[in-house]
C-alpha cells in the first residue's frame, strides 16, 4: 500500500466517525502530529475532492482557504476560559462617558450560527426580499421580540441604511414614522451569518432574523454543509463550565437538522432560542501526559469519541531524505522508545513510573524530523531531552544512574549504545 492511500484510508475512517459522533478528540503524547491530523481532517470532511493529503503545505493551503471561508474555526481551551467567554456573554463598553453591556456571541455561537445557514435558502438573500416586503411604515410589521413579552414595529424606508423599530409598547411624542431604535442593515446582516453583531440593538436585530427565518421558513432547512470547530487542548480548560447546559446538544441524536430527538434551549443573556446543527463537527485535541489539567468527566467523555495518535517510526524514515540522518534519528527513536511495542530495553519502559500508559509516555515522531545532523542535535539538546527532564521532574518517569551518559549522547545526535547500557554486575559475582 503505497503512503498517500494508507494516509486517505486512515482518514476515510476517522471522517466516518466524526460523520456517526459528531465529536472527537485526538488524544496522545507530546510530538505525535495531533494538531495537524486535526487540519488534515477538517480539510477531507469540508472538501472531499481534495486528494493531495500527503502534501503538508497544500493541506494547510486548503485548510487556511476553508477557514477563511468559515466553514473551519478554531481555538484553544486554557484554564480561564469560561461559557461567556465561548457561548455568550455580557461585554462593557464605554459610550460616551458611561458604560454600556452588551450581549457578544463567543467562537461556539458563532460557528453554529453560519453552520445553519440553510443552502439554498441564503439568508442575506431573504433579508434584502423581505425588507422589500415592509418598505414604508404602511407595510410595517409586528414581529415579536427575543423573549416573546413583548413586539416591535418594523418597517424599511427605500435609501436607508437602517432598519427603522420601535417597541409596541413605546409612546412618541415625535412623529408616528419615530424610530429610536434604528438597526443598521450591514450589521444586522453579519450577525445573521455569526461573523459580528449589531452593537446598538443586538436584541433588536436578533428578534428580526429570527423574523425573516420565520419568514422564509429556513429553520426547517438545514445546510448539509459541514462545518468544523477544532479545539486545540481540550482537557486544559473545564469543558463542563465552558459548554454549560450544551453539553446535551452536542450529542448527535440531539442535533437539529438530523437528530433523533432535537432540542433547542433558551440562552441566558440574550434569551435566544439555540440548537446545535448536525452538519457542525468538533474536533478536539490533548495531551495525554499534561497533569496539569483535571480529568475529563464521564459525561463528556460519552460525548466524544477518542482516537489515539501513536509515535510513528514510520514517519521519521519516510520524512528524512538525507540517509545519514535518517540512520541517526531512527537509531535515537529506537533506543528511546523502542523498536517496537514489546520492547522492554528502550529508555521510556526502563524509566516507566507511575499509572501512565506506555504509549502515552514516548516522545513523539514529529521531535526526531530533522534535515541535518546539526538540526537533530538541536531538537535533541533543546526540546527531547528538557521533555524527559520534565517526565521525570512530575514522576511519571523515574530518574536511574546513567541517565546522564543517555543526554550527554543524545546531544551528540548519538545513541548510548548497548555496551554502555548494560547494568553493572554484582561485583562478588564475578569471584565467583
Amino acid at each position: 500500500m503505497n503512503k498517500q492511500k494508507k494516509i486517505t484510508d486512515t482518514l476515510d475512517q476517522q471522517v466516518q466517525l466524526l460523520k456517526d459522533k459528531k465529536n472527537i478528540i485526538l488524544q496522545g503524547a507530546p510530538g505525535t502530529g495531533k494538531t495537524y491530523t486535526t487540519a488534515s481532517l477538517a480539510v477531507h470532511l469540508c472538501n472531499p475532492s481534495f486528494t493531495e493529503l500527503g502534501d503538508h503545505a497544500k493541506v494547510m493551503e486548503e485548510y487556511e482557504r476553508l477557514r477563511k471561508e468559515g466553514q473551519i474555526a478554531f481555538c484553544t481551551f486554557h484554564q480561564s476560559m469560561d461559557y461567556e467567554d465561548f457561548v455568550e456573554g455580557l461585554k462593557p463598553e464605554l459610550q460616551e462617558s458611561h458604560v454600556t453591556y452588551k450581549v457578544e456571541a463567543g467562537i461556539f455561537k458563532q460557528v453554529c450560527e453560519r453552520a445553519h445557514t440553510a443552502e439554498g435558502k441564503d439568508i442575506i438573500a431573504c433579508i434584502d426580499d423581505y425588507l422589500q416586503k415592509i418598505r414604508g411604515y404602511e407595510n410595517r410589521r409586528e414581529i415579536p421580540t427575543i423573549t416573546g413579552k413583548s413586539k416591535l414595529f418594523v418597517w424599511w424606508e427605500e435609501g436607508n441604511k437602517t432598519i427603522s423599530t420601535r417597541s409596541v409598547r413605546a409612546i412618541s411624542h415625535n412623529t408616528e414614522q419615530y424610530s429610536p431604535s434604528p438597526l443598521n442593515i450591514d450589521k444586522v446582516k453579519a450577525q445573521a451569518l455569526g461573523e459580528r453583531t449589531e452593537n446598538n440593538w443586538p436584541a433588536y436585530a436578533r428578534a428580526f432574523i429570527e423574523a425573516v427565518k420565520e419568514e422564509y421558513q429556513m429553520d426547517e432547512v438545514t445546510s448539509s454543509k459541514p462545518h468544523v470547530l477544532i479545539i486545540d487542548e481540550i482537557n486544559r480548560g473545564n469543558i463542563s463550565r465552558i459548554f454549560g447546559e450544551l453539553i446535551t446538544l452536542l450529542e448527535a441524536d440531539k442535533r437539529t437538522g438530523g437528530g433523533a430527538h432535537p432540542i433547542k434551549v433558551t440562552l441566558p443573556y440574550s434569551k435566544e432560542s439555540f440548537s446545535v446543527p448536525a452538519n457542525l463537527h468538533i474536533i478536539g485535541t490533548m495531551n495525554t501526559t499534561d497533569r496539569s489539567t483535571g480529568a475529563i468527566d464521564y459525561a463528556v467523555r460519552r460525548r466524544f469519541a477518542f482516537i489515539t495518535l501513536e509515535a510513528s517510526r514510520e514517519v521519521v524514515e519516510g520524512s528524512i531524505q538525507d540517509k545519514g540522518v535518517q540512520a541517526k534519528a531512527l537509531a535515537l527513536f529506537d533506543e528511546i522508545n523502542g523498536k517496537g511495542a514489546d520492547d522492554k530495553t528502550s529508555f521510556i519502559a526502563t524509566h516507566q513510573a507511575g499509572d501512565f500508559d506506555l504509549e502515552d509516555l514516548k516522545v513523539g515522531h514529529s521531535y526526531f524530523i530533522a534535515k541535518d545532523l546539526p538540526e537533530l542535535q538541536r531538537k535533541m539538546r533543546y526540546e527531547v531531552i528538557p521533555l524527559l527532564r520534565e517526565y521525570i521532574k512530575d514522576g511519571i518517569l523515574q530518574a536511574k544512574e546513567g541517565d546522564g551518559e543517555y543526554f550527554s549522547a543524545w546531544e551528540q545526535g548519538e545513541c548510548r549504545g548497548p555496551k554502555q547500557a548494560v547494568e553493572s554486575k554484582d561485583p562478588e559475582a564475578d569471584k565467583e
